[in-house]
């Protein structure tokens, strides 16, 4: 499941710097099959970072580090959302985009820290 979740991330970061790329380049839309895959990516990415959440609650393993990454994915999304909208301004695109560049990156510092006593 491990193997999973992380090729989920790594095309979660992937399609987000290649619409990332379209969005402040060329000012376009990504075509469609990207969106569907992304929303494809984002579902198994959820799912299989619950899996492994249930197996680690089970082993009864610090596990603050992962809600600080859910709440962040949350935002990283939402920024996304923002920035990738057809009707959003370049200015509103360019903060999503930072705003959410700045949660995956706090995902990725918590993946590999895994800090015990986050809160």
């Amino acid at each position: 499941m491990k193997h999973l979740h992380m090729l989920m991330a790594a095309l979660t970061v992937v399609l987000f710097l290649y619409q990332s790329y379209l969005v402040l380049s060329a000012n376009k839309r990504a075509p469609r099959v990207v969106k569907i895959a992304t929303h494809i990516i984002y579902a198994l990415l959820i799912l299989s970072g619950a899996m492994m959440l249930m197996q680690l609650m089970s082993a009864n393993a610090p596990v603050q580090w992962v809600f600080a990454k859910i709440i962040l994915l949350i935002a990283a999304i939402s920024a996304s959302i923002k920035a990738f909208n057809a009707h959003a301004t370049p200015t509103q695109r360019k903060t999503g985009i930072v705003m959410a560049t700045v949660g995956y990156i706090g995902i990725v510092i918590l993946a590999f820290a895994k800090p015990e006593n986050l809160f």
